[in-house]
């Protein structure tokens, strides 16, 4: 912990404070929650750029916050209505804020939802609640103004000259056969946090912006120079080309940081000298040929984005209808591998909260509030991280509550009790593991409670009811209605990955005959790294799926790219369609590819065009990929 965590994490606990009790003024104590969840969600939510369409957003905002409130109201007058009312309400947080491939957004809303179940108010109180929740809504997209308006322009450059810095140093370590894991996690975090924004920028959840079609092209070929670094022989030409690529990298960070003109002159000159020093010599190998025309796809996207005129920036270019595959469809129509993540978390957290509200409506149950707080937090898309925070759960509360006891029996004072709580709340934001800050959670909760009532002890007993019940009642849920276990979630990735390289590969045929517009694999290629990332996230990954699938990806765009820049001839069209074919075949119905493997080898020694071998060897890349023991 260094001094500027230190500084930030206090300043940034003294604004959510005096946010809160700003809040609180302007709406009245009995809304004081709304605040609390409404600063939550405009942190969590930082992460995601939505200022693309703010009008748009803003009234979704609004019509959730609206309908978090009405639901709200009108649970709280019987509970046998409450019923549907809950179970509906909490259906919609949390199908539509769960992602299959992004952080989930549902907690803060879900935790509101609660909030106002555990503090209604009456009919003569709900505009000023409306109010209050319309408010949050509209704070949420004024941040978001605020911090995210250029999030792209502000971050992308930064990231791309990280890229370049890092693969300059993985290039000294390969020169000094060092090893470099650590350089490669980096780069890839790097082009996963561009193409993300990339991803939340995007116009009708499809088309890309101009600033963004650049940023994607500039982290992919970055990334086919990484990857094409771990092929380097020490041939002397191929070890020379090292140097170069330092020199050329350094030129393309340099030309983010400098004037148009300065840029576009230093990053054409530095390939130019690059390009005529091999361009005298037309034997060398693949990997050489390649690595130069990934830098000149590099040079080729700088000098495009550093020409982009500032308001053509957030401009996305319409030219082509979304295919099917990309709207919004219904939940009946969408495959079983992109909904069953979302639908079982749905299912299972709204009868969670429906029979838990149920049962502290019709037990009158003192603090039944706990036992619904408990339901959200334990109660997890994935079952084996429920389990754990069962046991968490219950760790956290027993331990939070002998401490709470203990030292509100030494501190008496109201004053001494509110500095504890403070003090509780602003070490929150040193500590994030759940087990642990769960602690300080509960003891601010039943210290909070017990400023008002002054019986610590009885609200101690009570919260560890609930708390047990609440665990209870979600493991229950969780074991025997829609589980979704880890397996589930790795079957599902495979399968959304073997999809979506198929896909690509189906772009890749059409942008061979001249039928595809581009943003289609574009999207796909961003889509390949989500899934990437949350496999990556799984313990199980490594023990069931070979990493090469994941290089994939890149190779495709790669091959995509070149076909776009300089096309085929008639005669080779009917060649590479047919190893196409054979790729998609492999995924679709595990078709061998030793025959392609086969082919391939025979074609990519007896074609004398430099281009088409070029095209050759990465089909050659791609097949190996997708299935390694087909060169076996």
């Amino acid at each position: 912990m260094n001094k500027k965590t230190i500084i930030s994490n206090t300043i940034l606990f003294v604004v959510i404070v005096a946010f809160v009790m700003l809040f609180s003024t302007v709406f009245g104590k009995e809304n004081t929650l709304i605040g609390v969840t409404t600063i939550t969600a405009m942190l969590m939510l930082l992460e995601r750029d939505l200022t693309n369409n703010p009008i748009s957003n803003t009234m979704k905002l609004i019509l959730l916050n609206l309908a978090i409130g009405i639901a709200a109201f009108l649970a709280d007058m019987n509970m046998w209505l409450a019923i549907p009312v809950n179970f509906t309400m909490m259906i919609v947080i949390s199908y539509s804020l769960i992602f299959n491939l992004r952080n989930p957004l549902y907690l803060p809303f879900s935790l509101q939802y609660l909030f106002l179940l555990a503090s209604p108010v009456g009919l003569s109180d709900m505009p000023l609640r409306l109010l209050s929740l319309i408010a949050g809504a509209v704070g949420i997209m004024a941040l978001q103004m605020v911090v995210n308006k250029n999030k792209m322009a502000k971050n992308s450059h930064s990231k791309i000259r990280a890229i370049c810095t890092s693969l300059v140093a993985k290039i000294e370590k390969i020169k000094n056969g060092e090893g470099h894991e650590d350089l490669d996690k980096q780069i890839a975090a790097d082009i996963s946090t561009i193409r993300s924004m990339i991803y939340d920028k995007r116009e009708e959840d499809f088309y890309l912006t101009e600033e963004g079609q650049n940023n994607l092209n500039l982290s992919a070929s970055l990334e086919r120079i990484n990857q094409l670094l771990n092929k380097v022989t020490k041939d002397e030409t191929e070890h020379e080309l090292l140097n170069d690529t330092i020199d050329f990298l350094q030129a393309a960070a340099d030309s983010l940081d400098n004037k148009k003109d300065v840029a576009l002159t230093e990053i054409n000159d530095s390939f130019g000298r690059i390009f005529r020093k091999y361009k005298q010599d037309d034997s060398h190998s693949l990997i050489v040929l390649r690595m130069l025309n990934n830098m000149d796809f590099l040079r080729d996207s700088l000098v495009s984005l550093k020409s982009l005129e500032k308001e053509h920036v957030n401009i996305a270019k319409k030219m082509e209808q979304i295919p099917t595959k990309f709207q919004n469809l219904s939940l009946f129509q969408l495959p079983r591998h992109t909904r069953s993540i979302k639908v079982s978390y749905a299912v299972r957290m709204a009868l969670g909260i429906t029979i838990g509200s149920f049962l502290v409506d019709y037990f009158h149950l003192q603090d039944g509030r706990w036992m619904l707080f408990t339901i959200l937090s334990v109660i997890q898309p994935v079952y084996e991280l429920s389990n754990r925070k069962m046991r968490d759960r219950i760790f956290a509360t027993l331990m939070g509550a002998i401490i709470v006891t203990i030292l509100f029996t030494i501190f008496q004072g109201h004053t001494a009790r509110s500095i504890l709580i403070l003090i509780a709340g602003y070490l929150m934001s040193y500590i994030k593991e759940y087990r642990y800050s769960t602690i300080l959670v509960t003891f601010s909760a039943i210290g909070a409670a017990a400023l008002i009532t002054d019986a610590t002890e009885i609200l101690t007993i009570n919260r560890i009811i609930m708390v047990i019940s609440g665990v209870v009642l979600a493991l229950i849920i969780n074991k025997w209605i829609f589980p979704y276990k880890m397996e589930d979630s790795i079957r599902d990735l495979e399968d959304m990955n073997r999809d979506t390289i198929r896909e690509m590969l189906q772009a890749v045929h059409q942008k061979l005959h001249g039928t595809d517009g581009g943003h289609e694999i574009k999207n796909l290629l961003i889509i390949t790294t989500m899934i990437e990332n949350r496999m990556k996230l799984n313990k199980q990954v490594s023990e069931k799926e070979d990493d090469n699938i994941y290089l994939a990806p890149s190779a495709i765009y790669e091959l995509y790219c070149w076909i776009e820049k300089y096309g085929v001839s008639k005669e080779a069209q009917l060649f590479f369609s047919s190893i196409l074919q054979d790729l998609r075949n492999h995924l679709t119905k595990g078709q061998s590819l030793q025959e392609t493997v086969d082919s391939l080898k025979r074609e990519l020694k007896i074609n004398p065009d430099i281009e088409e071998r070029l095209i050759i060897s990465l089909l050659f890349e791609i097949t190996l990929q997708l299935s390694p023991a087909a060169d076996e």
